[in-house]
């Protein structure tokens, strides 16, 4: 008996978080292709934070360089990166004459580390309209004309863009389309684009907003010592009664946000429990249906297939093998819709869900450990501790343990 309700449990888990999946694409906002002419489009000034990036920002900071886009300057902050970055930067600046380089200045207790390297490198920006993009982002020549284009097409303050996620290692594969894939449940109606709804965020890789919405809201001061910064800015923006929205950026951009398990393991560490808003209730129901929905219909497939004596016992064979077929539609539906957010998976990698669902299930664990105990995080060479209230408490920069490298750019 209790078998069959879980098996019902499971089922209805899975046809729930399908629906919500679903829901969310089809009030999700597209870019279209900009009508704009030339003449038509305002001054951009794209800001760039860099953080030891060598393996990523001479690509970053190309395509930006290289954007079909009449009147755009990039403002690039070296964040006292101890790596090569700094001197790819430079090389690139002399190559690229609307690339500028800041130099960072030192960390400062109680502001994430982004934050402060932004708040640094904004007031150099000249554009009207304001872009801030991560080193480890790719753009596609179209990107800023696009962009801007859908800015004012929905006449919006502030508008970011959900990236297409390069995945290649595997713990990324493991991990990322279940923990990113999860987060498609968290405005399923997209009520961003609601001003009556508070709720607001923004994707952190690539927000634009209006220079003069920028500087009402404070900058990044406003949000100086929050660990989710850019869902942050959007609440902040929106609180003041900004427009803010989110967009499809697949036609825009990628994003390779970590590149083997130890990156995503700490990047993830020191934003996963802020996400469910640092909520015991809220993390147990995360843990519970991560589990429900992506690793026990493998166990009662695995089960019925090695003890179907056992097993139809409590339920008819036929309806059994039903209702798996069921949940296992409801995944592969759930997973190929959220997939076309990512790049470097094959089809074989849905049978990494199991693994992956206990996998994100520690790594949110593991994150509310170090938020409720004060734990530090490392990141970048610095080390946060962050409390209940996702603010960032303490931050130790190791801007001096190393002197930065060299390297050519290939």
């Amino acid at each position: 008996m209790l078998f069959a309700v879980f098996l019902i449990l499971n089922t209805l888990a899975l046809v729930v978080l399908v629906a919500l999946m679903l829901s969310f694409f089809a009030t999700f906002r597209t870019v279209p292709k900009s009508e704009l002419h030339s003449e038509e489009l305002p001054s951009i000034s794209v800001v760039v934070p860099v953080r030891n990036e060598e393996g990523k920002v001479a690509r970053c900071l190309e395509s930006l360089a290289l954007q079909d886009y009449p009147n755009f300057d990039i403002v690039v902050v070296n964040d006292k990166s101890t790596d090569a970055s700094g001197q790819i930067i430079s090389e690139l600046a002399k190559k690229y004459s609307n690339i500028e380089v800041i130099q960072g200045r030192d960390s400062r207790t109680g502001w994430l580390g982004k934050c402060n390297a932004l708040n640094h490198g904004s007031p150099h920006a000249k554009g009207d309209w304001l872009v801030f993009s991560d080193a480890d982002t790719y753009h596609h020549p179209n990107s800023l004309r696009d962009a801007v284009g859908a800015a004012i097409k929905y006449n919006v303050d502030m508008i970011s863009f959900m990236p297409v996620q390069e995945l290649y290692s595997f713990g990324e594969r493991a991990i990322m389309p279940v923990l990113l894939g999860s987060f498609l449940m968290g405005d399923p109606t997209n009520s961003i684009n609601d001003p009556k709804s508070p709720r607001a965020y923004a994707y952190g890789q690539y927000i634009m907003v209006k220079r003069t919405t920028y500087d009402a809201i404070g900058g990044h001061e406003s949000v100086k010592d929050q660990i989710l910064d850019d869902i942050s800015i959007g609440k902040v923006a929106k609180e003041k009664g900004f427009s803010v929205t989110a967009c499809d950026g697949r036609p825009l951009y990628t994003v390779r946000m970590y590149t083997n398990f130890s990156e995503l393991w700490n990047g993830w560490t020191k934003n996963a429990y802020a996400l469910i808003n640092c909520s015991i209730p809220s993390l147990i129901g995360v843990v519970v249906l991560l589990n429900l929905c992506l690793l026990a219909p493998f166990v009662t497939f695995t089960a019925t297939v090695l003890s179907p004596t056992n097993v139809t016992e409590v339920i008819p064979l036929q309806l059994l093998w039903t209702t798996i077929s069921l949940q296992f539609a409801c995944m592969l539906i759930w997973y190929i819709r959220s997939t076309a957010f990512y790049k470097g998976l094959n089809p074989l990698c849905f049978l990494l869900l199991p693994l992956g669902a206990v996998l994100t299930s520690a790594l949110y664990i593991n994150s509310a450990y170090c938020f409720l105990t004060g734990r530090q995080v490392k990141w970048k060479d610095r080390d946060y501790s962050v409390d209940s209230s996702q603010r960032v408490t303490t931050s130790f920069a190791r801007d001096n343990v190393a002197e930065p490298k060299t390297s050519q750019i290939l």
